[in-house]
């Protein structure tokens, strides 16, 4: 009977041990997470791919019935919205250092193309499944294909003041966008491009591209260079820079192109094609693919 009672005791573990199974599990973890890392970041690339894809064949469907490109509107000199306070009020931002403020133009249904104040965005919204918010003019409402999931979530936001200058919103939020329009071809009102101006080749031509951001301004409630997609005009929809910057503190993101992905880039050329550039691709590269018909030679990426 001694026998069988020390039988069932089970010999117990040595903190030795513990500190082994410990150091062994902590090893695994740490090659697992970037690991998983990396498939999310995949996945959100494929994602952010998708909706410069679903954006180009919008602009298609834009030109097909209209037989031009949207432009990226801009203010008509007399337009207003009703604020939150039932006010009249100009939508503007008034840049730290600027004498006067810039105002802009806010998107309107029945608009003609040369004479939308809203932006390419604000345009395309009957072609992405979002006629209900062009025609009420929803612009408290963020749109999904919008965003970057390696970047920020669906956004909204009121404006607020901040070391970049002071933002008139009328008192409301306002949707955000991840993306911009190639300022060379997708001007501001009153110009609107055919796809007869593409000399240089549709696949050879950007019409949209991530932006360039600094990750402090993600969530904040900024309208420098990041102003909602429902305005007309300004930089939060509009690029003309040639060069790449990975998201990153102290970028100089304005007016140049950028994103949250680790290599490059995502761009939507004219021919509906979706393409990474990487951050060291030249200037040089970038402005010949941002002209529509500058002759430039553009080397194989």
């Amino acid at each position: 009977m001694k026998h069988a009672r020390r039988s069932l005791i089970r010999p117990a573990v040595t903190l030795i041990e513990l500190l082994v199974v410990i150091g062994i599990l902590g090893l695994m973890i740490g090659m697992l997470l970037p690991a998983v890392q990396r498939v999310r970041e995949v996945a959100n690339r494929l994602s952010c791919s998708n909706n410069l894809e679903q954006i180009g064949l919008a602009l298609h469907q834009h030109h097909d019935s209209n037989e031009v490109f949207p432009s990226n509107g801009g203010w008509d000199g007399r337009q207003t919205i009703v604020g939150s306070n039932g006010q009249p009020t100009v939508v503007s931002t008034w840049e730290t250092g600027r004498p006067a403020p810039t105002y802009w133009g806010v998107g309107e249904p029945n608009r003609s193309p040369f004479d939308q104040p809203g932006s390419w965005a604000f345009a395309i919204l009957p072609f992405i499944e979002q006629e209900n918010m062009y025609r009420t003019r929803a612009w408290n409402q963020p749109v999904k294909l919008y965003a970057c999931p390696s970047r920020r979530p669906v956004l909204s936001q009121q404006p607020q003041s901040d070391q970049f200058g002071s933002y008139e919103g009328g008192g409301w939020s306002w949707g955000k966008i991840d993306y911009a329009g190639n300022g060379w071809v997708i001007p501001n009102r009153p110009s609107c491009l055919r796809l007869a101006h593409f000399l240089d080749g549709t696949s050879q031509t950007v019409l949209i591209g991530e932006k360039a951001m600094d990750p402090s301004n993600y969530l904040r409630p900024t309208w420098y260079w990041d102003e909602p997609f429902f305005t007309g005009g300004a930089g939060g929809t509009q690029r003309f820079g040639a060069i790449l910057l990975p998201d990153q503190g102290g970028l100089l993101f304005r007016n140049n192109w950028g994103s949250a992905h680790s290599t490059g880039s995502l761009f939507l050329f004219a021919d509906g094609s979706v393409r990474l550039n990487a951050y060291a691709t030249s200037p040089t590269v970038i402005r010949a693919l941002l002209t529509p018909s500058g002759g430039e030679v553009v080397p194989d990426q």
